[in-house]
């Protein structure tokens, strides 16, 4: 019997060429950033529709008020002080503006006159203004926890009130048909801005502006808080200055901030409306901002 020592090539494996390896590391980053990219849009999907969610939920409550006492919340909303504060003494009857956009308050110190600028917590008080027309406390059993807290004062110029957010964790925001659209002063003629222009404050207490005047008051009060004087409350709504930061300070922007503190919107009825400053926070950019009902808009230049 014959034996045959029979041998076969061994399969040699050789090294990918770097061609390959290109090719092969290019499609890796492509496929992360593909998931990546369909894990983000989905994720800001589902906090779209929480947030949705939420606006619709103190739409509804707004709803129920006004059903219940035929007219909107009050734009100006009472606190009695229970603690001393630079808005004035433990208390003191103080009235705080339902203001969808920031005040304008001068701090003197022993060292410099500072101007800082404070956004108003303004679902915080419009939960605060329905209280006499809805069960608040049921109403905010129905929303996330996650989405309530306190607001994070930055002093005791406000008071420390629940707050609803978004799901980007910004606070949602109230526009009341007497406070909206763009409020405030601009130096160019005829009221409309230049490109760059900012525009100043501009007073809330006169009745020639259109919103609250001395009369407006209850006779038993003389302070609104987080303003020089009840003649003499400052506000700003809008801001938007459409320049970058270089330009601005070319155009001697420099001491005011560039972001809008609002969408400038207007109440399309005179019912007022909520919304989200959406992913990005910023009021201004109005596409992504997430509305109960979407507002009227007007040029600011």
């Amino acid at each position: 019997m014959n034996q045959y020592l029979t041998t076969r090539p061994a399969h040699r494996f050789g090294a990918f060429t770097m061609i390959e390896t290109v090719f092969v590391i290019s499609l890796i980053a492509l496929l992360a950033a593909i998931t990546i990219g369909v894990g983000s849009s989905m994720a800001n999907a589902g906090k779209q529709r929480a947030t949705e969610g939420v606006i619709q939920v103190l739409d509804r409550a707004l709803s129920d008020y006004i059903e219940k006492t035929g007219k909107n919340p009050e734009p100006l909303v009472s606190f009695v002080l229970v603690e001393n504060s630079d808005a004035g003494m433990r208390g003191d009857l103080v009235y705080y503006p339902v203001f969808d956009g920031t005040i304008n308050l001068e701090i003197v110190d022993p060292d410099s006159r500072l101007t800082r600028h404070h956004t108003v917590n303004s679902v915080g008080l419009f939960l605060k203004s329905i209280e006499s027309g809805v069960d608040v406390d049921a109403l905010l059993e129905t929303i996330d926890s996650s989405m309530i807290r306190q607001y994070d004062v930055p002093d005791d110029l406000q008071p420390s009130l629940t707050t609803v957010f978004d799901s980007w964790g910004n606070p949602i925001r109230y526009v009341h048909p007497l406070l909206d659209g763009i409020i405030e002063d601009s130096t160019n003629a005829g009221d409309r801005r230049a490109i760059g222009d900012p525009g100043d404050y501009r007073s809330i207490m006169t009745a020639m502006d259109g919103f609250f005047s001395a009369g407006y008051l209850p006779e038993d009060s003389s302070l609104i808080p987080f303003m020089d004087s009840p003649v003499d409350g400052e506000v700003r709504r809008n801001r938007i200055v459409a320049l970058d930061n270089e330009t601005a300070r070319a155009n001697g922007s420099l001491d005011y901030p560039i972001e809008a503190d609002s969408d400038g919107g207007r109440c399309p009825t005179r019912r007022p409306y909520f919304y989200s400053a959406g992913p990005d926070g910023d009021p201004s950019t109005i596409e992504d901002n997430i509305y109960t009902t979407v507002p009227l808009f007007d040029d600011p230049f």
